[in-house]
Parts: structure tokens; sequence; C-alpha cells
């Protein structure tokens, strides 16, 4: 499959971690860094791994729903050896427990247990869904902090769900050991599964993400992300297509994606 295409406004660099390219020039390597800004790469890890997070929760939440309306499921969360699944109807919640560490069938890291407290089934308008981590970590990089879903309504002629989703002061820990901070509100259209295609995330909504040390990086989606499941099924999710605003210090970088295609090489 070919590699997804995008232009990028004054900054190249931010290409890099998309397109998963071997090599910098000195230049690009010097952009990456400059002062003011959280980097190409760990921005581009948190809004794919917080994009698996969700669809783990998606898969564990929605698994009896997905059965009784013949839905294909999204993921399947018990695919990591060693992994346990414990569902407390009576008190509606849900524990998924990695233990020590295992690795699940499409190459991703997983550790450490996720909780996960609903009001009611995920296909309901209204039901909300908050999920909460202990000393839980994907692909090396920890976790800590409260996410909240909320089903905004679901088409189920169109097998679409659209939702909420809100975190704040949510803790990003790097595999150098720092800790990013990341706040945000956006909107989610998740395209169910059918015969012709795959699931399609569709994502829009804005946010910032800051370090201790006070570099603070802005973003909003000006066109809406998409996420394929062709993609996602390598581990590591690539957007096809839209844009976003990316500012930081006195940087202003506009990133767009423009593929129907993904890589899956990883």
């Amino acid at each position: 499959m070919g590699t997804p295409k995008f232009t990028l406004g004054r900054w190249f660099v931010w290409a890099i971690p998309f397109l998963l390219l071997s090599c910098h020039s000195a230049e690009e390597v010097e952009l990456e860094n400059a002062a003011g800004m959280v980097s190409s790469e760990e921005m581009a890890n948190m809004m794919g791994l917080l994009e698996e997070l969700d669809l783990l929760v998606f898969s564990a939440m929605m698994q009896q729903d997905l059965t009784q309306g013949k839905i294909s499921p999204i993921l399947d969360v018990s695919s990591c050896p060693g992994s346990v699944i414990m569902r407390d109807e009576k008190n509606s919640r849900i524990k998924v427990d990695y233990g020590s560490g295992c690795v699940d069938e499409r190459g991703l890291q997983k550790k450490g247990v996720v909780t996960i407290a609903y009001t009611d089934s995920f296909l309901i308008k209204g039901s909300s869904v908050t999920i909460g981590f202990e000393n839980f970590s994907l692909n090396g990089r920890k976790l800590d902090g409260t996410r909240k879903l909320e089903n905004l309504g679901f088409q189920s002629e169109k097998r679409r769900i659209r939702f909420s989703s809100v975190i704040s002061d949510f803790q990003f820990t790097s595999l150098t050991g720092e800790t990013y901070r990341l706040d945000h509100s956006q909107i989610k259209d998740l395209h169910l599964s059918t015969e012709e295609t795959g699931f399609r995330i569709y994502l829009e909504g804005y946010g910032t993400v800051s370090t201790i040390a006070g570099e603070k990086t802005s973003f909003e989606i000006i066109h809406p992300v998409v996420y394929l499941q062709e993609c996602m099924a390598s581990g590591n999710p690539i957007p096809s297509q839209g844009s976003l605003q990316l500012r930081g210090g006195n940087q202003q970088v506009l990133l767009t994606f423009d593929s129907g295609n993904c890589s899956n090489k990883r």
C-alpha cells in the first residue's frame, strides 16, 4: 500500500513521525527540537495511542451490543496473552488487566490495568464512559488520569456513532521519562465495519500539550482527521486525511493529510 501524502505550511519536519521516514536533514532535526514546541514525535505518539485506547474501550464496552446487532467487533481485546477481562454488571464496571505486560496480535505492548465505568449500554444516546488507569502503559508510554466519553447519538441504519471525548490534565509519560500534560475536547464519528470497508474514525476538536518545563503546543483540527481500520490493523495508526493547525512559542504549523491509503509497515 502507498504512503500517505500531505503538505505542510512552513515546517516539513512535522511529516516525519507520520510518514515513518528513516532519515533527517540537519535542518529538519533543528526544527523538530525547536524551543517552545512539544516534539512532533511525541505529538504523533499521543494522538495514535489515544485512538488505540478508545478502540480498546469500545471493544470491551460494546462486545455484547455488537453481537446482538450482528456487527463485527472492533478489536479483540483478549488477544493479548495473559490478559484478563472482569465484568461487574451490577456496578457497571469493566476491568481489563494486562498484568506485568504482554504483546497483542498487532504488536502493541500493554501493561497494567484499564478501568471502565459506564452509565448504560454505549449504543444508547447520552450514555457515558469514564476511563481510568492503574500503572497502565501502551507501547512503553505511561498513561495516567481520566478520560470521559459520551454517546451523542447512534444511527443504526448508517452504522455510525458520534461521541465526545474530554480530558483535563491527562498525563502521558514518554519512553525517555518526560511527562506531558494533555487537555482536549473532541468529537468523533465512528463508522462501524461494513461488508465493503473496515471501520472509519473522523476526528474533530482542539487541545493543548504542555511539558513540566512550561513548553506548550496547542492544536486545532481544521478539517476532520480520518483513521482507517486497515491502517490501525498494523498497530501504528496513520491519519489518511485531514489537517491540524499547530502553535507553540512563536511557531505556527499547518499539517495536511491527503491520501486514501496507508502503510502497514511499523
